[in-house]
């Protein structure tokens, strides 16, 4: 077999190619030509594609070998003739008879053959220049039709050709789509999966077999159900039965739990395909891992629970309510605190229960909420019970929003603050009031004293305050008794008040010291007058029970504006005055003198001389001690200041103490009463009376003293002082002004270790909103308060609500002034901590107090009785 070259078409990235086209003869000799075409496709693989047939070219070749013949044929006639009628005879033959008989007739036929001869070559030729032209013709018709079927198979091989193209093309946009998809599957955060109706897995990526612990081989068929978590399996699958048997989506939780035994909660969801004709096939579906969001719920239920047993306290009331100001969420003890059903309370709105003079304050605090200037805010407020009776609550509410800010609702926790409401109320009048004889108290006088001056400074009149104290008054209180006293110093109180005008203040000050404001005054004869009229009156003798008594007193006056312009001035030089009468020989009057008086030069010459005190050594310490209840033993003491003047012999501090204050020399004593304090303490710590502690008083202006925390630790260090044997007393006026600085000073003395102790309790302000704000350790009652007890009903109980706010706020409390064994059992009896008085010891110098300390340890190694267990008639520890 002969073959011939093949012919391709390429196009894109396939191939069609001609292959095996050859000439071959059939069993009858024909010549034959036979092609074949195979269409391959990228990859060399056969397409299968059907190949249209080529024309057969055979009778062509067999018409144009027919004329071959006819035309060889017609020349070799024309050719033989003309051979045959032209040949010569040989030259040298000689003609026989007969040949030259027939000569002329061989001639002629000679002749004819010749022209017959050449009439065929003729015709010869002419038939072959007819069959060369025949065959050109066929030729040519033959070259169209080939090239028309050349034509019309080119086209078809280029349709094929595209057609081949788009199904590669096809082929490999399914290729590439199914890699996307295998890798997107792949990626996903989640597990993807493929099954039948039948249940069995088709397909999963690694994400899902991660998920069920399971290899590449064990998801197929039904293996996946070896996965699911024993406790879910028969839900699981009845899920699934029934999605299928109603050809619906499938959306369930549930856990799977591998072979280690670790589970993971998921997220199933699984949706129907299906054919063309609408019926489902199997299901494509996706599992979520949702433990964390499990875990977080299972915290948020706990979380749940715990605020529901919170919500539920019995102790405060807890709501919820909205930016409409509704209650959402109440729990019971808010019911019962407004007196509403929960039902009913859900209707109403806070600011419907609000008293009307406290709404407007806490509306304000509301719409700085919702205006986002503030995220909470907490006041005292009254709510109007559903029996029309008032409620004081102290409310905080707390602002929750949304993501964008917009507020979602409010948390709001009430308190029933009633009862210390109507405690303070308590407090406030004994803090404005003197229990003993009902006058007004300091505060009390200060603040009508303080808007007399700005009256008088208005209306250009004078302002008269008087100091009057009694003379000797100790004498009445400690022959006759406590009781006998407290009854002079109300008789007294009585007749001060009838000595003066309906528009002026007579105030007790403290003891047995007396205050009188004296406003709209004309002249300063005006208050000479009155005080004269008071001298008169309280020299009356005074007849109480069986004794008749007589009583002086001494009374200190200065004016406004002459001799001062602010309350404090005034009332510092009253008792300047004060000491100048009683210097001048008691039961009399003295006004301040100002300028270059001889009290001014007094007060100058004691500046001056104070100024060197230290130096030379002139002031000592006194230790007043502080009996602890709970030991029956001395565990502290007071440290107290003195002044040896080397003139006036020794000074009480009230002389010296406001010239101190006023030059400034106060920051100098304090500090060395600090030191001297803290040395002596340690002293006796190392000389056997370890944890005794010390208390020292610090003023105003000390404690503003900038570097005041500093040297406290100075002074602790340089000692190797036991920081919690140091006490730091204040008094309530330093603790008015709540600044930030005050604050970090308190906090610095507890870092330190010492403790800090309030002194004179009660007797200066009502508010009582620093106990809370402020780092304390120690309330001290004021003697005021303990005088009376137990006999005095009000006494015993503002004690008792004293030691119970003290307590309730783990503070422990200080008497003062316990001079009777009556005072001492009722304050042991009611849980005071400790005891300072007259009856546990005076204010002794270091020495006598060391003995003071070392004969109660004796008693105490002796087994003595306590001192309130048998007489002790000198006030002293026997």
């Amino acid at each position: 077999m002969k073959t011939c070259p093949a012919h391709s078409i390429e196009s894109g990235s396939g191939f069609a190619k001609l292959l095996d086209m050859a000439h071959y003869k059939d069993k009858r000799g024909n010549v034959k030509v036979a092609r074949k075409m195979v269409l391959t496709n990228p990859d060399g693989r056969d397409s299968k594609q059907p190949i249209p047939a080529i024309p057969d070219r055979n009778r062509f070749t067999r018409a144009r070998h027919g004329w071959s013949r006819i035309q060889l044929l017609a020349l070799g006639l024309g050719l033989a003739g003309f051979w045959g009628g032209a040949a010569p005879a040989p030259a040298n033959a000689s003609p026989a008879p007969v040949a030259v008989e027939f000569r002329a007739v061989d001639l002629d036929q000679n002749r004819l053959g010749f022209w017959l001869g050449g009439g065929l070559v003729a015709l010869g030729l002419a038939g072959g220049v007819a069959a060369l032209f025949l065959d050109q013709r066929r030729r040519l018709w033959r070259a169209q039709r080939q090239l028309a079927s050349l034509s019309e198979e080119t086209r078809r091989l280029a349709a094929l050709e595209a057609e081949n193209a788009r199904q590669r093309q096809a082929v490999d946009s399914l290729r590439d789509s199914e890699r996307r998809l295998r890798v997107l599957t792949e990626q996903l955060p989640v597990g993807v999966f493929l099954v039948n109706l039948q249940g069995q897995c088709r397909y999963v990526n690694d994400r899902w077999r991660q998920m069920a612990g399971l290899t590449a081989e064990q998801p197929f068929e039904s293996g996946w159900i070896s996965a699911l978590h024993p406790d879910d399996r028969e839900s699981v699958l009845a899920a699934w039965r029934q999605a299928i048997e109603g050809g619906s989506e499938l959306l369930i939780e549930h856990r799977f739990r591998t072979s280690a035994g670790q589970e993971t909660w998921l997220s199933t969801h699984a949706a129907p395909l299906r054919d063309s004709a609408g019926r489902v096939t199997g299901y494509l579906g996706a599992h979520t891992d949702i433990t964390e969001r499990k875990r977080i719920e299972e915290t948020l239920r706990a979380n749940e629970l715990r605020f529901r047993s919170y919500f539920e306290l019995p102790l405060i009331g807890i709501a919820m309510t909205g930016p409409d100001k509704r209650w959402r969420e109440i729990n019971g003890r808010l019911c019962e605190m407004l007196g509403y059903p929960r039902a009913q309370l859900q209707q109403l709105t806070w600011a419907e229960l609000t008293h009307p003079e406290d709404l407007p304050t806490e509306l304000a605090q509301f719409e700085r909420v919702m205006n986002r200037r503030i995220e909470s805010y907490a006041l005292d407020k009254r709510f109007i019970r559903a029996d029309g009776k008032l409620i004081h609550v102290h409310v905080s509410s707390r602002c929750l929003r949304r993501a964008n800010g917009a507020v979602e609702h409010f948390v709001t926790v009430a308190q029933d603050v009633t009862e210390r409401k109507r405690t303070e109320e308590r407090f406030q009048n004994l803090a404005q009031y003197d229990a003993l004889t009902g006058l007004p108290n300091r505060a009390l006088l200060t603040d009508r004293l303080r808007q007399a001056v700005r009256r008088a400074g208005r209306d250009h009149t004078l302002v008269g305050v008087l100091l009057v104290d009694l003379d000797r008054f100790k004498r009445f209180n400690d022959t006759l008794g406590h009781t006998i006293g407290d009854q002079l110093l109300r008789d007294m109180a009585a007749r001060l008040q009838q000595c003066v005008r309906e528009c002026d203040t007579v105030s007790r000050q403290g003891g047995d010291e007396f205050a009188v404001l004296l406003p709209d005054l004309a002249t300063g004869d005006d208050a000479a007058w009155i005080a004269q009229r008071m001298l008169d009156v309280v020299a009356q003798p005074c007849r109480l029970d069986d004794h008749e008594l007589h009583a002086t007193c001494s009374i200190g006056i200065s004016l406004y504006p002459r001799d001062g312009r602010n309350t404090e001035i005034l009332l510092r030089n009253a008792d300047i005055a004060l000491y100048r009468a009683k210097d001048m020989g008691r039961n009399n009057y003295q006004f301040y003198l100002s300028g270059a008086t001889v009290l001014s030069r007094e007060r100058l010459n004691l500046e001056t001389h104070l100024r060197h005190a230290v130096k030379q050594g002139e002031l000592e310490l006194y230790y007043q001690p502080k009996w602890d209840f709970r030991a029956g033993a001395i565990r502290g003491a007071e440290a107290l200041i003195r002044w040896n003047h080397p003139e006036l012999g020794q000074l009480s501090p009230v002389r010296f103490i406001p010239i101190a204050e006023d030059s400034g020399l106060i920051l100098q004593l304090g500090e060395w009463v600090l030191r001297t304090a803290v040395r002596d303490i340690g002293q006796l710590h190392r000389s056997g009376f370890p944890r005794l502690r010390v208390a020292v008083n610090l003023s105003a202006r000390q404690f503003r003293q900038a570097n005041l925390a500093e040297l406290v630790r100075e002074v602790l260090a340089e000692s190797a002082f036991e920081p919690a044997c140091l006490e730091l007393e204040l008094t309530e006026t330093i603790l008015m002004n709540p600044t930030d600085d005050n604050l970090a000073t308190l906090k610095a003395f507890k870092d330190l270790g010492a403790r800090v102790a309030i002194d004179d309790f009660g007797t200066g302000y009502s508010s009582l909103s620093y106990l809370q704000r402020f780092p304390l350790d120690v309330l001290k009652i004021d003697q005021t308060f303990v005088k009376d007890l137990p006999a005095s009903t009000s006494s015993v109980a503002i004690t008792n609500a004293i030691l119970t706010l003290a307590h309730g706020l783990k503070l422990e409390v200080v008497a003062e002034g316990v001079e009777t064994v009556e005072q001492l059992a009722f304050l042991r009896d009611h849980g005071c901590d400790e005891g300072q008085g007259y009856y546990f010891g005076r204010p002794t110098p270091l020495a006598e107090f060391k003995d003071l300390l070392e004969r109660d340890r004796a008693r105490a190694a002796a087994t003595l009785p306590l001192p309130w267990q048998g007489p002790a008639p000198t006030g002293e520890i026997s």
